[in-house]
């Protein structure tokens, strides 16, 4: 499973040993994670993405100098119109309502999806200990009421989430040839408070331009297509082997084998498997992040994707695409972030839970959905958790598989 200029890179590692691998440490600073977390090498990434991607199309002012949506603003009434149409299609009795979040907290140290990330713990601000104890006091008429804290850092990107446009980039743009000196927006605030670590904070650093507030207010509503590679070409457990490159042809191969016509402004959603190779620590694999299989760079990709306006791409992975790829005899870390959230303005869904999705689709062939949601509105913020729902059309052969 590979493109014409893109190949897979290596075999699958143990999980102690995942960052061991070439571009580990590139890897995970990208995604936001402190160096010290890993162990230190010296092999990164040398392929150079602004000669990669020099002819490769762009989105920049397509909707104005000024715009922060990016390939969002292709989903409109029509779009939105065409979900409608695929949940309520003519020979649906129902409809199947389900969502694609993993959970953002859990009983081990670390999270098995993103193990250089400690997972989010909360605990009671306030419960019926708290009254009893003196620490509240009920409300006039007696009404009582619990509340929640989290204890620890909380990584926005840490499950489940949607990318913002300005998330990744390359030189010193980043999408719309905003400056990349804007990713790096300072906020002074009045009142410190103090941090997770027992600092105190009175300035934060965010994005000026680009953030996922724009995404939140806009929405994420359209036909969402299923493309079930895991599979369609996948070995045990249906699921793509770790390394595996994702190409064109097998997005458009798996579409044609699940009889699903994938249109102009879609939301493709690619199921490989490995959100529950991750949580069911399947015996054959020992799953690491930098061997994950995913989407592979190639030219026709890009240019199928930005004459296609697809509006976001989803996936249960960390990073959509395949996280190191070799090109042309180079090595590059995520290659698609920079042509697609850079240069098109198309953001990812990350960490989505498919499983149950998939399984539904296979048993009544319907892969095309009304896909909905909107990532919690943090405002300067990279990205942001989402909880997206499909919204799925029962048909008489699913509904007479559940009596």
């Amino acid at each position: 499973m590979s493109d014409n200029r893109s190949e897979a890179s290596g075999g699958g590692v143990e999980r102690r040993e995942f960052v061991r691998g070439c571009g580990a440490l590139a890897a995970f600073a990208a995604a936001g994670v402190s160096a010290g977390d890993v162990t230190a090498q010296s092999d990164r990434p040398e392929g150079d993405l602004e000669a990669l991607l020099e002819e490769m199309p762009r989105n920049w002012g397509r909707w104005g100098e000024d715009d922060e949506l990016g390939a969002l603003n292709f989903l409109g009434s029509a779009e939105a119109l065409a979900g409608v149409r695929a949940a309520t299609r003519e020979d649906a009795t129902g409809i199947e309502t389900f969502t694609l979040q993993t959970s953002m907290t859990g009983e081990v140290d670390r999270d098995p999806i993103f193990p250089t990330r400690t997972v989010a713990r909360r605990t009671n601000a306030q419960d019926e200990r708290s009254y009893r104890e003196g620490e509240a006091e009920p409300s006039a008429g007696g009404l009582k009421f619990s509340d929640d804290r989290f204890v620890n850092s909380l990584y926005p990107q840490g499950t489940t989430h949607v990318d913002a446009p300005g998330h990744a980039w390359y030189g010193d743009r980043i999408y719309n040839g905003f400056d990349a000196e804007t990713t790096a927006a300072t906020k002074e605030f009045d009142e410190p408070l103090e941090g997770c670590g027992g600092e105190s904070v009175s300035e934060t650093r965010g994005l000026g331009r680009a953030d996922v507030s724009h995404v939140a207010d806009h929405g994420i509503v359209g036909r969402g297509v299923l493309l079930d590679v895991g599979r369609a070409m996948g070995g045990a457990g249906d699921r793509l082997e770790p390394n595996a490159c994702i190409s064109r042809a097998d997005l458009e191969r798996t579409a044609d084998e699940q009889g699903v016509a994938l249109g102009p402004r879609d939301v493709p959603v690619i199921r490989t498997g490995s959100v529950a190779r991750a949580r069911d620590d399947d015996p054959e694999h020992e799953w690491a992040p930098l061997e994950e299989p995913g989407l592979c760079y190639s030219e026709g990709l890009v240019e199928w994707v930005h004459e296609m306006e697809f509006p976001v791409i989803g996936g249960d992975t960390l990073s959509v695409e395949k996280n190191v790829q070799i090109i042309d005899g180079e090595e590059y870390l995520v290659p698609l972030h920079g042509a697609f959230h850079r240069n098109l303005g198309v953001p990812f869904a990350e960490v989505l839970w498919l499983e149950d999705l998939a399984e539904s689709a296979a048993a009544d062939g319907v892969y095309d959905f009304l896909f909905t949601g909107a990532p919690i509105n943090i405002e300067r913020a990279t990205g942001a958790m989402i909880n997206p729902v499909a919204m799925k059309a029962t048909t008489p052969e699913s509904a007479d598989e559940s009596e």
